[in-house]
Parts: structure tokens; C-alpha cells; sequence
């Protein structure tokens, strides 16, 4: 947002083509626009909806830069900003061909949208600005303010061209086309399916017990003297109880799925975004419009790639 609103007419370029102008000690701008899509770094910010935006840039000598802006998603059906940025800049030339600028940036968003868009953030990054008179490559390093912050690697190759001033010389149209490769820290998750063969031996102890020998029986025997005669006899024997224990053992086999996690993290190419920006320059407005298409070079169903083409159009004025 800082460079949208450092429209070609307004102030001096970086790129050697551009043709310098004498810089001024205050200056502030006003812009508003809409976009597509706002992707930053690699990530949907207005999670793939179009977006309205207005900010505020004040500039100290061209140097020293602070911005503010606040940002409406439509499709939330929101007549407030859903979000808000500010950030500070300072930038300088250190050659002719050599330039470099270092900025703090923080996006805040409203407590109850969160869930839905994103929690606030800081970042900051320091860039080099080299001119290959045919080329202008800005090399960007960055990394997020946390605990443990991600860095991130920028490389933008741009060429700046303006057509001669037309209108009594007050107009000028600018092209700026550019190629820009983003790299960072990408997390990778692998689960890897596998099955695993549990056996288990179970051993059951029964007591069982067993009797054996004993006995009973009736006899006869004399009688009296003066007769025969008959009467009960009686015998009785104890059997013999013995107790054992029986054991038995089973074994059951079991055959369940497993899983693996493995997570592994890589320095590499994230995005390449290729863009036109096209502005109608004044000497106190510009009106830009920019198409880029951008590839994202990784896939996570977590986080949906926002490859494709997205779309800008912006007004800047130049108050004083």
C-alpha cells in the first residue's frame, strides 16, 4: 500500500529512467481504491473478497514516510473498515544506483471478525533497491515480530517507463511491469497409513475337584442260641477328595491401523506474481490501474492457494 500510494507523477523514482525531481520537505496524500483480491506474502488477507480501501501517506524530505489506512470487505455486508494498517518508512539513496529503505508495518482487525479474516500482526522488512539502468530489482528480507518470526525473501524486477507530457505538459501515463518472486520458510505435514499386529495371551486357571473309593453294605449273622434269626448289619467306608487346577491359554492376535506424523520444514519459492500497473499521471493526482496474475507454488487445504488473476484501481491526491 506504502508504494501505491508513491504515485510517478508525485514523486521522484527510484529507477533511473524516471525523471528526478527536487525533493519537498512536507508533502501528504489522500488515495482510495478497490481490489480483487488483497494477497500479501503469500496469504489472502481479505480472504479472496474484494475490498475497498482509503489511506493517508505523509512525507518528510521523501524520506520518511507514515501511512494509515482503513479497508471494507462489501461481501460482509459491512459499512465499517473490517480491518485497519499503519506503517512507518524511511528510505534512502546510498549511490546513483544504489537505494535502501526499511519499514515497520502492523494490520490490525477488528476483534470479532478474527475468526473469520485474521488475527493483527507486525512485520518489518529492509530492502535494497538496485538499478540496472535496463532493470530496477528491489531484494526484500522480512521476517514477522513474534516469539519465533518467519522470515521471508522478496526479489522484484521492474522497468519504469512514462510517455513524453501531453496536455499543455501537465499529463504523463507511466508503466511499471515487474516480476516478483517471494520466498520463505514452507512447513510440510506427512502422515504416513500403517497397520500394526498386537497379540495378546490370556491364561484362565479352573479348580476342578474329584472324589473316589468309600462305600456301604447290609449283612446277616446267628441268632439266639435256642433259634435262627436275622438282623441288620452295617458297613461304611470314606471316599478320598482331590483337588487340581486346569489352565488354559488363549492367544488372540489383533491387526489395527497406525499413524505417522512427520513434519518437516524448507527454505524455497512460495509465489511468483507477475503485474502491469498503468497510471494517468497529473502534477497533484494519479489514477492507476493494475492487473497481475499470481501462482502460488504450494498447496494446503488448510489454507486455500489464492492463484489467479487479481485486479486494482486507485485515485491519489496530492493535497500539499
Amino acid at each position: 500500500m506504502l508504494l501505491l500510494l508513491m504515485p510517478a507523477g508525485l514523486i521522484a523514482q527510484s529507477d533511473t529512467t524516471a525523471t528526478a525531481t527536487r525533493a519537498e520537505r512536507h508533502a501528504f496524500f489522500a488515495g482510495a481504491g478497490y481490489g480483487s483480491n488483497m494477497v500479501y506474502l503469500g496469504s489472502t488477507i481479505s480472504q479472496n473478497q474484494p475490498y475497498l480501501y482509503g489511506a493517508a501517506t505523509y512525507s518528510l524530505f521523501e524520506k520518511l514516510y507514515l501511512t494509515g489506512g482503513a479497508f471494507n470487505l462489501p461481501n460482509l455486508s459491512r459499512s465499517d473498515p473490517a480491518f485497519y494498517s499503519a506503517s512507518i518508512s524511511f528510505s534512502q539513496d546510498i549511490f546513483k544506483w544504489l537505494d535502501m529503505s526499511a519499514g515497520l508495518y502492523r494490520y490490525m482487525v477488528k476483534p470479532e471478525l478474527t475468526d473469520t479474516l485474521f488475527g493483527s500482526f507486525n512485520y518489518a522488512d529492509v530492502t535494497l533497491g538496485i538499478d540496472w539502468k535496463i532493470l530496477y530489482t528491489e531484494v526484500t528480507c522480512g521476517a514477522f515480530v513474534m516469539k519465533e518470526p518467519p522470515a521471508y525473501l522478496q526479489v522484484k524486477n521492474s522497468r519504469y517507463f512514462e510517455t513524453p507530457a501531453f496536455l499543455r505538459k501537465k499529463a504523463t501515463v507511466s508503466f511499471q511491469p515487474y516480476v516478483n518472486l517471494l520466498f520463505g520458510t514452507l512447513g510440510t505435514t506427512q502422515i504416513f497409513e500403517g497397520t500394526e499386529i498386537i497379540t495378546t495371551t490370556n491364561t484362565y486357571s479352573t479348580p476342578v475337584t474329584i472324589t473316589s473309593g468309600g462305600g456301604s453294605g447290609t449283612g446277616s449273622g446267628p441268632g439266639s442260641s435256642q433259634g435262627q434269626g436275622q438282623g441288620p448289619g452295617n458297613s461304611s467306608t470314606p471316599g478320598t477328595t482331590t483337588t487340581t487346577t486346569t489352565t488354559v491359554t488363549e492367544t488372540i492376535t489383533t491387526e489395527i491401523p497406525t499413524y505417522n506424523t512427520v513434519y518437516s520444514e524448507k527454505f524455497s519459492m512460495l509465489e511468483v506474481e507477475l503485474g502491469l500497473p498503468v497510471a494517468f499521471n497529473l502534477s497533484n493526482m494519479s489514477l492507476e490501474a493494475e492487473v497481475s496474475y499470481l501462482h502460488t507454488l504450494f498447496n494446503d487445504p488448510a489454507w486455500p492457494s489464492p492463484s489467479g488473476f487479481i485486479f486494482s484501481f486507485s485515485a491519489i491526491m496530492k493535497l500539499f
